[in-house]
């Protein structure tokens, strides 16, 4: 199973979309609600939260997954079970709600919806709320012998990893590749040169603006973000391992890479125009690194502005 939570301003649209028809299944639980139609519901909510002015987002969404897995081992009054085990470890005990499952996906879950503001007139603290719904239903998961959501993931980034043994093996030759480079070279282009002259395709990948965002590393006709290859690798990275050989002026890069032959013709040495633009993007600021350490207007945020008080 897997939950997820947060406290939301429309509750009139929670409840209805809960209850729809067509949508909805059974409902498996509430507590201090006695209406059956999302109208009434929600005015019976608004008797209790009306009061308290102060708040905005008076009503609170959980939804509870249910593992494809499990669909068979769970018998109706089990969905009602794990409802109720989850409100009251939520810590709900004062507050409205109600719950019911949903059908119309072909994946079965719960959808609850509850009044933030307890009877008693305190606010429900969502501190945290997404996490603490995560760590609950694993915790249910686990006692009631279901199958865990994080499970799930960790089994499935290994199939991925495993499912082609080819790129698997051609990614530990990269890897291994760029680890030696990295320990062999003390500047950004020795590095990147490296790699080229192993037959390493190095990619810019840009945004929409045309602005160097990150890196690709192609090999043996398969490509991999270079993140992926190790998190020394990522644009950033570089930038911040190599910042030392990034301190040069451009021109003194220019006159650097830069012959001139015979002819007195112009001829570039050391690194191919490719390794040179990457390095060109990492040396202005929207490439990622700025050692001159000037100030790009067009990076300033905007202040946030303060607030006192208590917000909820």
């Amino acid at each position: 199973m897997i939950g997820k939570g947060k406290a939301i301003a429309h509750g009139g649209n929670a409840i209805e979309y809960a209850l729809r028809e067509g949508k909805q299944d059974k409902i498996v639980g509430r507590n201090m609600i006695e209406s059956n139609f999302p109208a009434d519901i929600l005015r019976e909510f608004e008797m209790v939260n009306q009061h308290n002015y102060r708040c905005k987002n008076k009503y609170m969404r959980y939804e509870i997954g249910i593992s494809p897995q499990d669909i068979d081992k769970l018998k109706p009054e089990d969905m009602s079970r794990i409802t109720h085990m989850f409100a009251h470890r939520m810590g709900l005990q004062n507050h409205q709600w109600i719950a019911c499952t949903h059908k119309d996906t072909g994946k079965p879950h719960i959808h609850l919806i509850a009044n933030r503001i307890g009877i008693d007139g305190k606010v429900f603290d969502t501190t945290f709320m997404s996490n603490r719904s995560a760590r609950i239903t694993e915790d249910i998961s686990r006692e009631m012998g279901l199958t865990i959501a994080k499970d799930i993931q960790k089994q499935k980034e290994h199939q991925e990893a495993y499912t082609d043994p080819a790129r698997q093996e051609i990614k530990d030759k990269l890897q291994q590749i760029a680890y030696s480079e990295l320990r062999n070279n003390t500047t950004l282009e020795g590095f990147l040169y490296g790699l080229e002259r192993k037959g390493i395709n190095i990619e810019p990948a840009k945004n929409k603006q045309g602005k160097t965002y990150g890196l690709r590393f192609a090999y043996e006709g398969q490509t991999f973000k270079a993140s992926e290859i190790g998190r020394e690798f990522g644009f950033r990275s570089l930038a911040k391992n190599f910042s030392s050989s990034l301190e040069e002026t451009e021109s003194q890069r220019f006159q650097r890479n830069y012959t001139v032959d015979s002819n007195n013709k112009q001829v570039y040495s050391g690194v191919s125009f490719g390794i040179g633009s990457l390095i060109a993007d990492l040396l202005t600021p929207n490439g990622g690194h700025n050692p001159s350490g000037e100030v790009d207007n067009t990076l300033k945020r905007k202040k946030k502005k303060r607030y006192y008080g208590r917000q909820y």
